[in-house]
C-alpha cells in the first residue's frame, strides 16, 4: 500500500510539472518579423552589411506580403545600395511601393534607384503612359524631376496634389515640393 501511496504522488508530481513544460505559446510571425528587422537595422548601423541584409530577409519570409513588410523591403533595398548592389534593391523599392502605396518616401527611393541605375527615362515612359492607377503620376513626377524636367515634374506633383488633397501621400509630396523650390 506505501509503494502505491508513493507512486501516485510521483505520477502526481510529474503531471504538475508537465503542464508546465507544455505549455502553449503561440508563435507570432509579425512580431519575430519586427524583432529580425530591429536586429537588421543594429547591424546595419554596424556595418555588418551581410548579417542586415539577413535579418531583413527573414523579417520578409516571416511577414512577405503586409504593408508593414514594406519597411523590411526598404531596408533590404538600402543595405544593397551601401554596399554597390543597386540592381538587387530595385525589385526591394518596387515591392515597397506595392505594398504601401501611399508612402511617399518608397517612391522617391524607387525612382533614385531607377537613376543610379540609368533607367529613369526608359521608366518615365512606363509610368506616364500607364494610367491603370492614379499614384503613377507620382513616379512619373518624381521621374521627371529625376532626369532633369523640374519644372515638368513639379507641375505634375503639384496637380496630383490638388486632385487628391486627402491622401496620406499628398502630405509627402507638398514637403517635397517645399523642398525642391527652396532650392
Amino acid at each position: 500500500m506505501h509503494l502505491i501511496k508513493k507512486i501516485i504522488i510521483c505520477c502526481f508530481i510529474c503531471l504538475l510539472f508537465a503542464s508546465c513544460v507544455f505549455a502553449d505559446e503561440l508563435i507570432d510571425a509579425h512580431r519575430n518579423a519586427y524583432r529580425h528587422n530591429n536586429k537588421g537595422l543594429i547591424y546595419l548601423e554596424e556595418k555588418y552589411y551581410y548579417g542586415a541584409i539577413k535579418e531583413f530577409q527573414i523579417a520578409i519570409d516571416l511577414n512577405p506580403n503586409s504593408q508593414a513588410s514594406a519597411v523590411y523591403y526598404v531596408n533590404l533595398g538600402k543595405t544593397y545600395e551601401k554596399i554597390g548592389y543597386d540592381n538587387l534593391a530595385k525589385p526591394c523599392f518596387e515591392k515597397a511601393v506595392s505594398l504601401n502605396i501611399l508612402c511617399f518616401d518608397y517612391y522617391l527611393k524607387m525612382v533614385e534607384n531607377y537613376k543610379k541605375l540609368g533607367i529613369a527615362e526608359k521608366m518615365l515612359e512606363k509610368y506616364k503612359n500607364d494610367d491603370s492607377s492614379a499614384l503613377n503620376t507620382v513616379a512619373a513626377g518624381l521621374l521627371y524631376i529625376q532626369t532633369g524636367q523640374v519644372t515638368t515634374g513639379i507641375t505634375m506633383l503639384d496637380d496630383f496634389c490638388d486632385k487628391e488633397p486627402n491622401l496620406l501621400i499628398t502630405k509627402g509630396i507638398k514637403a517635397y515640393i517645399k523642398t525642391i523650390t527652396e532650392d
